[in-house]
């Protein structure tokens, strides 16, 4: 279990790449504006195993920082942190003291498996840790993931989840192998979905700012809503057997028998593209 600061980074950090640059500070007086680069300072990874259980649930709250899932040859769940922190070049002792001080790393049960990144309150707005989670191949509970910004990579093909569920402030959002019930949403950023099988609940994909695009098997049964209010609707392979009709905010379709559950796409801005498979 990790449940405490990274005091290892404290040796790793100040000799890490500082490569990447990405976003500035800005500074002013009242005669001139001053930008200055930022540079990434990765600091080393953590690790720690999870037990997991059969229809256990996995749930991740990331701060700041991609979060990548996916299914492997596993019997725990394996959680891998990357922390980083952005700051001006030659600031070795802060950003050492902000991933020391101000990063805290858990990965625990707590009925479900809760793996996440916080803040300490006032630190700075760059610094977070990229989540690598490994779940067992069996996986089969729900996956929940909470995301304040970055992106989010999730494949469980193969494994018999009963849901998946991403909530997004700021990222694009890529699920694949998705089975059960589908909650997907991002205020900013493109989401694609790949459906292994048509869930008999009721659900929503959805994106504030971002096109959409969802690959779905051609012998599923239930209902479907697309709108966007500024975008296309584009199908690729529908079957001449699912039922369409068109209405002034979009596109509604029935599959099979209708039976199943019904699943809302909308976006504000972007196109949604339809894939039958």
């Amino acid at each position: 279990m990790i449940n405490r600061s990274l005091r290892i980074a404290c040796f790793l950090v100040c000799a890490a790449s500082a490569a990447a640059t990405a976003g500035c500070a800005v500074t002013t007086d009242e005669n001139s504006i001053t930008a200055e680069t930022l540079v990434r300072y990765e600091g080393s990874d953590e690790s720690a195993r999870v037990d997991y259980l059969p229809t256990q649930g996995v749930r991740i709250v990331s701060d700041n920082g991609d979060v990548e899932v996916r299914t492997g040859n596993v019997s725990q769940v394996v959680v891998t942190f990357s922390p980083f922190t952005m700051r001006k070049k030659d600031e070795n002792k802060l950003a050492v003291q902000e991933i020391e001080e101000d990063l805290k790393l858990s990965a625990i049960t707590d009925g479900d498996v809760v793996i996440s990144t916080e803040q300490r309150s006032g630190a700075s707005g760059y610094l977070g840790a990229d989540i690598q989670v490994v779940l067992p191949a069996e996986f089969d509970g729900v996956l929940r993931v909470e995301q304040d910004n970055g992106s989010v990579d999730v494949n469980l093909d193969g494994s018999p989840s009963r849901g998946t569920t991403v909530l997004s402030d700021n990222g694009s959002i890529d699920v694949v192998g998705a089975r059960g019930a589908i909650d997907v949403f991002t205020d900013n950023g493109s989401v694609f979905v790949d459906l292994d099988a048509w869930s008999s609940s009721d659900g929503s994909i959805s994106s504030g700012n971002g096109e959409i695009e969802l690959a779905v098997p051609a012998g599923v049964d239930g209902t479907m809503t697309a709108e966007t209010l500024n975008g296309d609707i584009i199908e690729q392979g529908l079957p001449s057997t699912w039922a369409t009709a068109a209405n002034s905010a979009g596109k509604s379709y029935t599959m099979g028998d209708g039976d199943g559950g019904q699943l809302d796409l909308l976006t504000e801005n972007g196109d949604i593209t339809i894939v039958v498979k």
